[in-house]
């Protein structure tokens, strides 16, 4: 009876065994492409913010600029400003100034809301990754011990094996 029950137990064992490492196989597939989704993600927001900041610094250099050129200003040419009014000189850098805080005040807004959005998709993958290491985890402690079972049926169904083989010694 050893043997059956063990030859059974092994066969059902090896049949949860192979059912967890098909599971495992699926949730390790989903955690690599949830794990590169975060990557792809992250380098997607890093490159849109230094977009965004790139393009809001030249635009705040374009303004300031052309208010200098306005006031009869060459910037490129330095040579050109030495002889200039003081007056224009404190206008021009009064609205240097003001455009510098009015950038800071609106990076300051973008930036809050770039990073709730940031936050908001990252959390999503950050959370499913967790989910997906979770279920790793559980899987395999859940494959230990189907192993172990199907080990300890392998030796049931071996020592159930040599008690029913004939002995043919005639020693009884």
């Amino acid at each position: 009876m050893g043997f059956l029950s063990g030859a059974y137990g092994k066969l059902m064992a090896g049949k949860m065994v192979r059912s967890i490492q098909y599971e495992m196989t699926r949730v390790q597939s989903q955690l690599r492409r949830v794990t590169r989704e975060l990557g792809n993600a992250e380098k997607m927001f890093n490159a849109q913010e230094r977009n965004i900041k790139t393009q809001m610094q030249a635009k705040m250099q374009q303004s300031v600029f052309q208010y200098g050129a306005g006031l009869g200003m060459n910037i490129g040419d330095p040579t050109s400003l030495v002889g200039m009014d003081s007056a224009i000189m404190q206008k021009y850098s009064a609205f240097q100034q003001y455009q510098q805080y009015q950038y800071t005040m609106a990076q300051n807004s973008w930036q809050n809301a770039f990073e709730m959005q940031r936050d908001m998709v990252m959390e999503q993958l950050q959370a499913e990754q967790e989910d997906l290491e979770t279920q790793k985890d559980n899987l395999d402690s859940r494959l230990q011990i189907a192993q172990q079972d199907y080990d300890q049926k392998k030796k049931e169904e071996q020592a159930g094996a040599k008690n029913i083989a004939p002995d043919y010694t005639g020693q009884g």
